[in-house]
Formats: structure tokens, sequence, C-alpha cells
């Protein structure tokens, strides 16, 4: 029989209760060590008096452990299969090897803390590049949400892994934006009307919506108003399956999403017409009637593989037209930032690239949002005391 006080973890300055007493041993999660020893001290006085102070705790699992029941449930029900595959890589890889073996209750802000300190400094497989800020920030909300759950399922009862930000959000982003301007637009399209005509529509589209690699591969003819002169993005393709919009996480933002149109210019909707007419001239050719109803269908009638389109077709077309490597989604960069230079304003923008908050806009394409020449509104629409007549002789400074 005894008591004793000790760190389940050295340095942890979390202090723990052990009791041995009838050959049962329990423990107890009291604070720092003066608290713990003050404990000790009552619960001696306790069993001298033939009490047992402390009852048996149903131990908390690991974070391993519980893993594999968050993977079971809520990751494999409620989640898109992208954001499965992000959740699994970030926990197989990140997560796991570092916290898996500690309970949740011995997980605390300090050790998350620790986590995303070696995080910043952790290599991409055999390269010298560290972990960008984005890749960071998912393994943080994987880690927050698991946490979420586990306090839901009363096994803690705080989040260790809430409002980290600052602790990742000086390391570097891996992409910047990175749009084209208006001539090596010109120069691009030229290059993929000359050598890729059978994909100068998607281009084309992509350059004049601002839509997702998804979204393009996902857009059906049905969804293409040619009369509205809009089309009505639905849905999403992404990893060999038909999916929500991104940005459809929530009750509001879905209902959002679903109503979500994007205008299109007189050019773009003369060249989807073209494309039909050209779509539909090679499938009576093979003896069909009806064209498939993928807009950028493949040629098995198939939502295309965007990730080939990109390696085989979007690339090469960028090298042709003489212009420095890009990402594909830097094509949704140029609408927009082409868009604001011009003055277009940011709320229009932001609906037109389907972003939840037109907040999220600004902070993206600052940048490009013209101030120049904003002075002279001053002048024009700010009330002065000059301005009434009826104080024109005040004395203004």
């Amino acid at each position: 029989m005894g008591v004793k006080v000790r760190e389940k973890v050295k340095g942890s300055n979390i202090w723990w209760v052990f009791v041995i007493h009838d050959g049962k041993r329990v423990s107890r999660r009291v604070g720092d060590k003066k608290s713990a020893l003050e404990a000790k001290r009552k619960i001696e006085a306790r069993l001298a008096l033939g009490e047992l102070p402390i009852k048996e705790q149903k131990k908390t699992p690991t974070l391993a452990e519980y893993y594999k029941r968050f993977k079971a449930g809520y990751m494999s029900v409620t989640l898109k299969k992208s954001t499965f595959i992000s959740y699994e890589t970030s926990f197989r890889i990140h997560i796991l090897p570092e916290l898996g073996n500690y309970h949740l209750d011995e997980i605390d802000a300090e050790k998350i803390e620790e986590f995303i300190a070696k995080l910043t400094e952790k290599k991409v497989g055999k390269t010298d590049r560290t972990l960008a800020r984005d890749s960071i920030r998912l393994v943080v909300a994987a880690l927050r949400i698991s946490f979420k759950r586990a306090i839901k399922h009363k096994l803690v009862t705080e989040n260790p892994a809430t409002e980290l930000g600052e602790f990742y959000r000086q390391v570097p982003k891996r992409h910047e934006v990175d749009p084209l301007n208006g001539d090596e637009v010109v120069m691009f399209l030229n290059a993929t009307r000359n050598h890729c005509p059978e994909h100068y529509a998607l281009f084309l589209t992509a350059l004049h919506t601002g839509m997702r690699s998804g979204e393009l591969a996902a857009l059906k003819w049905e969804d293409v108003d040619f009369f509205g002169k809009f089309i009505h993005v639905r849905r999403q393709y992404v990893r060999g399956q038909i999916q929500t919009l991104k940005s459809a996480t929530t009750r509001r933002n879905r209902e959002t999403a679903l109503r979500r149109k994007v205008d299109c210019s007189d050019e773009l909707l003369d060249t989807l017409k073209w494309h039909r007419k050209r779509w539909h001239e090679e499938w009576i050719k093979k003896g069909q009637n009806e064209i498939p109803e993928w807009v950028f269908a493949n040629k098995k009638a198939n939502p295309p593989d965007m990730g080939q389109m990109k390696a085989r077709k979007y690339k090469p077309m960028l090298k042709k037209a003489g212009l420095r490597s890009r990402r594909w989604h830097d094509l949704r960069h140029t609408y927009a930032s082409l868009l604001l230079s011009k003055g277009v304003p940011v709320l229009y923008v932001s609906k037109q690239l389907g972003h939840s908050n037109p907040d999220f806009t600004m902070r993206v394409y600052a940048t490009w949002i013209p101030s120049e020449g904003q002075r002279d509104a001053l002048n024009q629409h700010l009330p002065s005391l000059k301005q009434k007549k009826e104080i024109a002789e005040v004395q203004v400074p």
C-alpha cells in the first residue's frame, strides 16, 4: 500500500497521483507538483482510516487506438474521398509516428506545439525542401477534427489542437499566385489553337470562367445555358469520382454552391458551340447519334483525366508558347487577376469563382486590385466643410 507522485511523461509538468491498495493500482491526473503533493497528503490520511479515495478510472485510448475508430466511423461516413485520403495520409505519415503512443488525455497544447515545431523542419522525402504551410495546416486540421470527435465521445474535455495558426503561419507557401498576363494569355491560346485544337475549348473555358479543374472535368452540356449565357456549376470530378463542389462543406455553403452560376463571354459561348459541333461530327463518323454528356469527354466518353491533361497537354502548350511553367490552378488565378485589375468588383469575382467568402478573394488577389488614381475620389466624394456655403467664412485648417 502506498501513494506516489510523479510525471507520466518526464518534463511535461503534468503530475499524477498513483495509489497502490489491496493489490490494485489506480491513478489520477492532478496538475502541477504542488497540487499533486497536497492530494497525496489527503489520500494518505484517508487510507489510514481504511478508505479508498480514488475510484479506478477507465483509461483513455492512445491516439493510435482512437484513430482506428475515427477512421472507421467519422472519416469513412462523412468525408469526401479526396479529404479522406488527405486525413489518412496526415495520420499515417506525420501524426501517428509522433503522437500515436500517447493516451488522448496525455496530449496537451504544449505537446501539439512541439509537434508542429517538428513539422516546420520536416523534410519532404529525400529533398531539402521542408513542408509547406498548407501541408502543415492540413495535418493540424486532421488532428483538430479527431480531438473534436473525441470530446463528443467524452474521452477528453479539451481540444489541444485549436488556435495553432501562429505556430506555422510564418512558414512560406510552396506555391505563390502566378497568373498569366493579357499578352501571355494570347500567346498560350494561339499555341493551343495551332498545336492542340481539340483541347482549345477546354483551355478557353478555364481562362474565361475561372472554374477549377475538377469542375471542368464534370461539366455537362445540360449545365451550359447558351440563351442565358452562363454555366451552372453543379459538381466536380476528383480521383475518378463525381463529388459535390469544393466549397460545399457546410449546409450553408452547399446551398450557395448549388446556385452558383458563372457568366460566359460571347467568345466562350461561340467556342463551345464550335466544340459541340465538332464532337457531333466525330461521333456521327463512329456511328453514334448522340454526343457524350460530358463537355470535355475523353475518347471513351468519360470525364477527362485532368492529371494527364495537365502533364501531357497543358505543360507542353506553355512550352510551345514560350512561357515558363505554371500550375493549372494559375489559369484560375489568371481569370481573377485580369478581372480585378480592370476594376471588376470583388464581390462579383468572388461569386464567379465560387468562394464562400469575398474576404478570402480579397486576401488572395489584393495585389491585383488597382489603387492608382483613387486619390482623386477623396476630393470628389468625401464631405468637406469648404463645400458648405453657410460656413464658407469659417477658417478651415
